[in-house]
């Protein structure tokens, strides 16, 4: 029999549990801090996702996928805040270590993502944008260059100069070993070392309020990192 690991999360947000429901069950919500897409089940139980096996509005979801579950859970606080805990199991191919560990780096990004839209964008409509480098940006050699050319701690200020877009000036946000997150004025920029999992530098962004050019914005954002991977 084939070994499942689990994956487990607990994320304190200062949201209700109906806007954290609002923020991991719907489109809109799963935009605005990971991607499109729509867990909801249909008539037959069936998401895009796998299959629902629970759907509890303002309570929490479990899906099962060809590759594992996942669930989440909302319990409400004191103060109007919630915890929400998340649990993935599955894990289970040759090269299971590298699936997990780039997993777990990914969720602690989003989930950091998911705290800071609740605080600050929450309900606010969002875009979101995505780029991916040249194959051979798929190293940790490549993530380093671009770690180094972006550069900051947590809370120091940053300033790209984006062909089409301008100078985008922003603030760390967050710093780890795979990922790295600037926070602006309207957008969340997260930028992704996927090498692990052998694949190459990506970036998903997400652009808060309505009026959002979203293919001026990711054809500008996939021709910076393409070209800072020429250089």
């Amino acid at each position: 029999m084939t070994e499942e690991r689990r994956l487990e999360v607990e994320v304190p947000l200062e949201a209700t549990p109906d806007q954290v429901w609002d923020a991991i069950a719907t489109e809109a919500g799963l935009t605005a801090w990971f991607a499109p897409m729509n867990p909801a089940p249909d008539e037959n139980g069936v998401s895009a996702d796998g299959v629902v096996l629970r759907w509890e509005p303002g309570r929490g979801f479990a899906i099962q996928a060809e590759a594992g579950a996942f669930e989440y859970l909302i319990e409400a606080r004191d103060g109007g805040s919630s915890v929400l805990r998340f649990v993935q199991t599955g894990f289970t191919g040759d090269d299971w270590e590298a699936e997990y560990e780039a997993t777990a780096r990914g969720w602690d990004l989003y989930f950091h993502t998911l705290q800071v839209y609740l605080s600050g964008y929450n309900g606010v409509p969002a875009t979101y944008v995505v780029a991916e480098g040249p194959a051979w940006s798929g190293t940790p050699e490549a993530w380093q260059k671009l770690r180094d050319a972006i550069g900051g701690a947590v809370g120091d200020k940053v300033e790209l100069d984006i062909y089409g877009l301008g100078t985008v000036i922003g603030e760390v946000d967050y710093h780890g070993p795979s990922h790295l997150g600037i926070r602006t004025d309207n957008a969340l920029l997260r930028f992704h070392d996927r090498s692990l999992l052998g694949m190459p530098v990506a970036l998903g962004h997400h652009y808060y309020g309505p009026g959002q050019d979203a293919k001026r914005l990711e054809d500008a954002w996939q021709s910076w990192l393409t070209e800072f991977y020429l250089v």
